[in-house]
């Protein structure tokens, strides 16, 4: 995903241990271009994917030892197929391997992480120019990814799950639906008083209202101007370079 929307939807990385039971307030770590993992454990994994052994993949993977090793490498090697690699399809293939293994395993932090991955790696601009062949593939992790976050008591990653699956409906087509969840968003916001996660819903919730519902531009071009204001106030450098991005893309400055 773009370095922006890690930026984003990052909370703490993950270098050596995941807190694989009960867990912190923490996603994925998502850095562009650098290995996480190591290259020879990569290129081993991507060769198989590459040679339609997801079976051989996901063994070398359980071969390495306790579940927080495991783990651990799969949520990296997931990442570094996607930005290394730079092929997001062979990085969701791994990524769904290692959900079912993690909840197999009883872990829902991890599978939730990697769910979140799996729907955000194939959206790198946004809403714009998504793979038409991703966009069940990322609907359906975002879904799931919102099923455990509802179990795992950390409302910043539920908030966020709710954005990651308004994008995904967005990016469908299915702008009431999109609004819906951005709007859930929203409320776990507000119960938290993150002016920022409220904001980033709220754009979007304007953009679908532009892009879907012709009566509702005027409505949601205010709604974006009024989540871009708040954002300038609340947020960091970068998310006010993106909200230009954002604005840009219907036309608004």
């Amino acid at each position: 995903m773009n370095n922006s929307i890690r930026k984003l939807a990052v909370l703490v990385s993950i270098t050596a241990v995941i807190t694989l039971t009960q867990g912190g307030f923490i996603m994925a770590h998502e850095d562009e271009g650098q290995y996480l993992s190591d290259k020879e454990t990569v290129d081993n994994i991507y060769g198989f994917i590459q040679q339609g052994r997801l079976d051989s993949a996901t063994a070398f993977l359980k071969g390495l030892g306790e579940d927080k090793v495991v783990i651990t490498t799969w949520i990296n090697v997931q990442c570094d197929i996607n930005n290394v690699m730079k092929d997001p399809m062979a990085s969701a293939r791994i990524g769904q391997a290692g959900v079912d293994y993690s909840l197999e395993k009883g872990h829902k932090l991890p599978a939730a992480m990697m769910l979140h991955n799996i729907s955000s790696f194939f959206m790198p601009n946004w809403d714009v120019g998504v793979d038409p062949l991703a966009l069940p593939v990322i609907l359906d992790a975002a879904k799931h990814q919102v099923q455990l976050r509802k179990e795992i008591p950390q409302p910043g990653p539920l908030m966020w799950a709710y954005w990651d699956l308004g994008m995904a409906e967005l990016v469908n087509g299915n702008c009431e639906i999109a609004i819906e969840r951005f709007n859930e968003g929203i409320k776990v916001a507000q119960e938290q008083g993150d002016k920022d996660g409220e904001a980033w819903c709220k754009i979007f919730v304007g953009k679908a209202k532009i892009i879907c519902t012709p009566e509702l531009i005027d409505e949601g071009q205010d709604e974006m101007r009024e989540a871009a204001t708040m954002i300038n106030e609340v947020g960091q450098d970068w998310e006010k370079e993106e909200i230009v991005k954002i604005l840009g893309s219907v036309g608004l400055k």
